[in-house]
């Protein structure tokens, strides 16, 4: 009995000391855990510092102060997905009651834009109408990737994704009838662009043919697209001019994409008037508030650098759910320090008054393949065969001169001596035949002057000359390779060239860039093309097949508004630049080209690791930079990109060595990887 009494006490003693030890570790835990809580929400900690850290949201927490909330986003480090933090109740293990802002670079302005809602806080349309809670993390996002569209949907509500592709969207057919589409151009300022699709629909019609039995076209869905031509509206000369010697690229290239699209049988609306767009776009409610549903249908729209300042105009609030769909037809492109707003380095030459965008850089379409940044979209040059039913005999002793605007033969008459000196025939189709004017300036009296012609006259001519002479104005215009496609050598005058493309693509014999000062080098480029055996050749890529191809593929494959692979991941291979160089230069060495895309997969520590780069984790730092990712020569300091908005392939800076996402290209067809159409 005494025995059994002294094992109940032994007992009791054990069964305190147990109770006390676990009360000091839940002390301790929590403790612990406290470092990680704040206003009743802990955090777990996710990931570690493989790409860009995690912009941690405690905005909400006003009583937060400033040193707190920089102490927890140090701490949290996530990865390039999206990611949710919080302590998860029992009856819904998929929905936090805390939510991390998304990290996703289609979406590069979320964290801005997560941040700064509390100062765009609009209680007529945030409380009353979307009944946004400004306290409750979660809820502002789910407003922000919703009803507005600056950020991904969180993961569990996957179902309300304004970009959710529609169940029903037919399937686009081939359209050969081009009236449909000139019936959208009948007013007078579209007579240009009217005779251009007119003259060379026949082209598109045997091209389209040609696509579908090489492709098989047959399971594309029709899209709707609107074409809004904005700076065509605010410079209307250009639509005026056009029969009188103006600039044609714009116009040349506007027509061209309507063709594509039109005879690939996608619906159009096109205008060149901003009053149009509260009927093609979706206006904000009358209440001047955000809907969740667009009532548009829209899935793109391209237009040019002042349409999407109009857009933003029109749209109001529902501005970000139209962002991801813009292609901006935009002749020279941009680089990633002019499109970034909050870009804080020095550029130089200053800031341009059509930056600022804010767009991915993709999205900007060009003239010519001037930056593997942006999406090259380009322009188709007319085949001779289906335009000039008559024979024409090119004359060896025959040159034709590029300069339709009389200014811009302006100083250059003793270059035009040297021209003459070996062709005793000098044409031109300057834009007057006004003596007076001619002379005023420098027009030499032995050019014989067609005038404005049409097409048909205008490839006659190429046809008839041996050489197409540069001026060096006006810039890549399409004339250089119109010419080349039609059988004349082309001089290019150094600016650094008239035509880059044409100088580097194309290259000798056919093109001779030549400083037109320079009397000797001037001449040895006539040599040669008179000694020349060879005949001039049009890239693939400027053909109408080339660019009905390249187009299809964007309207078909690239998306920037949902999760998508294309290009193919299977495509990216890393190349490590030299000190000073450039992704593009580094990529181009490997026989490669660079995607832009693809940054986002290599902007890891692991990339540095596997490309045996000597840094480690003291010295990588996360920077808002143009040259990131990239190792600093000096002292080895790694840098990983913290803006998705400044991943660039053309910046380079000396002393900086860059990991490059590369890809490979298609023969003459530079916009497209070898396995971008599935073959």
């Amino acid at each position: 009995m005494r025995f059994q009494r002294s094992l109940s006490k032994t007992r009791c003693f054990l069964l305190l000391a147990f109770f006390a030890a676990v009360t000091v570790l839940v002390q301790n835990a929590i403790l612990i855990l406290v470092s990680f809580c704040d206003n009743n929400f802990c955090y777990w900690r996710l990931g570690n510092f493989e790409s860009r850290h995690s912009r941690t949201f405690d905005l909400f927490a006003r009583n937060k102060s400033p040193e707190v909330i920089e102490r927890l986003d140090s701490r949290l480090q996530v990865d390039s997905t999206v990611k949710t933090v919080g302590w998860l109740p029992e009856e819904d293990s998929e929905k936090p009651n805390k939510c991390e802002i998304p990290e996703d670079s289609r979406f590069p302005l979320c964290s801005f834009k997560v941040k700064s809602f509390p100062d765009s806080w609009n209680p007529k349309c945030h409380d009353g109408k979307h009944k946004v809670n400004l306290d409750d993390s979660c809820s502002v996002i789910q407003y922000l990737s919703e009803v507005e569209a600056w950020c991904p949907v969180l993961p569990w509500r996957q179902d309300m994704d304004p970009f959710k592709p529609s169940v029903n969207q037919s399937k686009a057919k081939i359209r050969t009838d081009v009236s449909g589409l000139l019936k959208q151009l009948t007013d007078d300022r579209y007579a240009w662009m009217r005779i251009r699709i007119t003259e060379t629909w026949p082209q598109w019609i045997e091209a389209v043919k040609e696509l579908a039995i090489r492709q098989g076209i047959s399971e594309r869905k029709k899209k709707k697209i609107a074409l809004y031509m904005g700076s065509l509206e605010f410079n209307f000369k250009i639509f005026m001019e056009a029969f009188n010697g103006g600039v044609l690229g714009e116009l040349s290239q506007w027509s061209d994409v309507m063709s594509v699209l039109y005879i690939l049988g996608h619906d159009l609306v096109i205008t060149s008037d901003k009053k149009d767009l509260p009927n093609i776009i979706t206006p904000p409610d009358s209440d001047g508030c955000a809907s969740r549903k667009l009532n548009d249908s829209l899935d793109l729209i391209f237009t040019d650098i002042i349409g999407v300042e109009k857009l933003r105009d029109a749209s109001g609030a529902h501005q970000s759910r139209y962002r991801c769909k813009i292609r901006v037809l935009d002749s020279f492109g941009s680089d990633a320090e002019f499109n970034f707003a909050f870009y804080k380095e020095n550029i130089p030459g200053g800031r341009s008054v059509w930056g600022s965008l804010n767009l991915l850089l993709p999205q900007f379409m060009t003239m010519y393949p001037h930056s593997p940044d942006n999406s090259f979209v380009g322009f188709a040059v007319p085949d001779k065969k289906h335009l000039v039913e008559t024979k024409v005999t090119r004359i060896g002793t025959k040159a034709l001169v590029y300069g339709k605007m009389p200014y811009f033969w302006e100083g250059k008459r003793h270059y035009l001596d040297i021209i003459k000196k070996y062709f005793p025939e000098v044409h031109a189709n300057i834009g007057t035949k006004n003596e007076s004017e001619l002379l005023k300036y420098e027009v030499p009296e032995y050019i014989i002057n067609h005038g404005i012609v049409n097409i048909t006259t205008l490839l006659s001519l190429f046809q008839s000359s041996k050489v197409f002479v540069g001026l060096g104005m006006p810039f890549e215009g399409p004339a250089a390779l119109e010419a080349l496609a039609n059988g004349c050598f082309f001089i290019n005058p150094k600016i650094t060239s008239q035509n880059p493309y044409a100088e580097v693509f194309v290259g000798k014999p056919f093109v001779q860039t030549v400083d037109i000062n320079n009397q000797a080098e001037v001449e040895e480029a006539v040599r040669n093309i008179l000694q020349s055996k060879a005949t001039p050749h049009l890239p693939y890529e400027f053909t109408v097949l080339g660019m009905l191809e390249r187009l299809n593929a964007y309207v078909e494959y690239q998306d920037f508004c949902r999760p998508n692979d294309w290009p193919p991941i299977k495509e990216l291979k890393t190349a490590i630049s030299k000190d000073g160089q450039s992704c593009e230069f580094a990529c181009l060495d490997k026989g490669l080209v660079c995607e832009p895309t693809f940054f986002p997969l290599i902007n890891t520590r692991d990339t540095f690791k596997r490309a045996g780069m000597p840094c480690n984790a003291s010295t990588i730092e996360l920077r808002d930079s143009i040259l990131a990712p990239s190792m600093n020569t000096a002292d080895n300091t790694c840098m990983l990109q913290n803006e998705a908005l400044l991943f660039s392939c053309r910046a380079a800076k000396a002393g900086v060595v860059r990991i490059c996402p590369c890809r490979s290209y298609r023969k003459e067809q530079v916009a497209l990887c070898e396995s971008c159409l599935g073959s």
